[in-house]
């Protein structure tokens, strides 16, 4: 319960980040759906001037077959595009994550630990954490209980605590992959809500 609570900070504040970071692509939205939208206008406009030489038969499957394809590709340009939003929103995310004041984190990161109710174990934090932030968190946490991993984490911010023979992964990482369809959700209704053309 307590390791959901943690997750839930976690995922409030990736989406806090979400909801300002849309503001701030949405005139990129607009300018990139603008310039697909020119192009597959020039695309029909084409393939209308061909359809009229040709037989009224022939030209009219050629406007269909046109027009489908043309929203194929505007249907695969546009599914691309929405998950280049939600890749930046997320890494914009996390890298103010990554961004905050090292007291910010170090809280942060003691809270999940003693919402797990660990009382020692082994602490690797990432190649940019360990050095900021690694004996200001062993300052802390209950004396001589914890140490910091020699080994560095491969991933982009939060912790892994082993302990005993469990290791659990409070990173950054593990919680965008775990709910990355419903952060993919959350962020196309914020950009609906914003009236951004998708």
């Amino acid at each position: 319960m307590l390791e959901v609570e943690g997750i839930e900070r976690i995922k409030n504040h990736i989406l806090a980040e979400a909801d300002r970071t849309v503001q701030s692509i949405e005139e990129e939205l607009r300018q990139l759906v603008e310039r697909e939208t020119l192009e597959c206008e020039k695309q029909c406009r084409i393939i209308l001037a061909e359809a009229k030489e040709r037989a009224d038969h022939d030209a009219e499957l050629l406007v269909k077959r046109g027009e489908s394809i043309a929203d194929a590709e505007r249907r695969k340009r546009d599914l691309a595009g929405k998950q280049e939003i939600v890749d930046e929103v997320i890494a914009r995310a996390l890298g103010k994550l990554s961004q905050e004041p090292p007291e910010t984190r170090i809280a942060r990161y003691a809270g999940w630990i003693r919402a797990l109710n660990i009382e020692g174990g082994v602490i690797t934090l990432s190649a940019h954490e360990k050095t900021a932030l690694g004996d200001a968190l062993l300052r802390v946490l209950p004396g001589g209980e914890f140490s910091i991993s020699e080994k560095e984490g491969d991933f982009s911010g939060g912790l892994m605590v082993a302990h005993g023979r469990i290791e659990d992964n409070l990173t950054y990482d593990l919680v965008v992959r775990d709910h990355r369809p419903e952060l993919a959700r959350l962020t196309f209704d914020k950009l609906e809500q914003l009236n951004v053309p998708e």
